[in-house]
């Protein structure tokens, strides 16, 4: 059986999804919750549904365009995804991407891909992402080999401050 702690970690990090802009997640997790309630004793279910924690719902906006759980599922699959991005000045792109994550901060979320036109790794926010459409074509990662790259590259960057 969950302990009272953890109870009110499975509420709070639901509660989080809301900030997300993920509308599927923030669905599964009101799905989790429900589920979650059945199995729990009447006291604890009470904790559950009156846990005393406020998230605030601002965070990240719903991309009109990009459906996140495509995204998702390109990067469960290594599919590659086609999108026309506008950068901050508002110029726009055509590129080939391999997402390998997605990144939720409060202010954005993230695609971290692997750019075809750059040859290199990017980060595209979702509300500057113009059309969005998973492909056939999938790329290789050798069991994760992208992100485990992609975190060195990090830890480097922030060694580096």
């Amino acid at each position: 059986m969950f302990t009272v702690e953890e109870i009110e970690a499975i509420t709070v990090g639901a509660r989080l999804l809301s900030r997300t802009g993920d509308v599927a997640l923030q669905r599964a997790a009101q799905s989790v919750l429900s589920k979650v309630s059945v199995i729990l004793p009447e006291t604890l279910r009470d904790r559950l549904a009156s846990a005393p924690f406020y998230v605030s719902t601002c965070g990240a906006s719903v991309s009109p365009v990009v459906d996140l759980a495509d995204v998702r599922g390109a990067i469960r699959d290594s599919r590659k995804m086609r999108i026309a991005y506008s950068d901050q000045k508002g110029d726009r792109t055509r590129r080939v991407i391999w997402p390998f994550a997605v990144a939720y901060y409060v202010e954005a979320t993230l695609i971290c891909a692997w750019c075809e036109l750059r040859n290199d790794y990017r980060h595209f926010r979702v509300d500057r992402i113009v059309s969005a459409k998973p492909l056939d074509q999938r790329y290789c990662d050798h069991g994760g080999q992208l992100m485990a790259q992609w975190l060195a590259m990090r830890r480097a960057d922030q060694a580096g401050y």
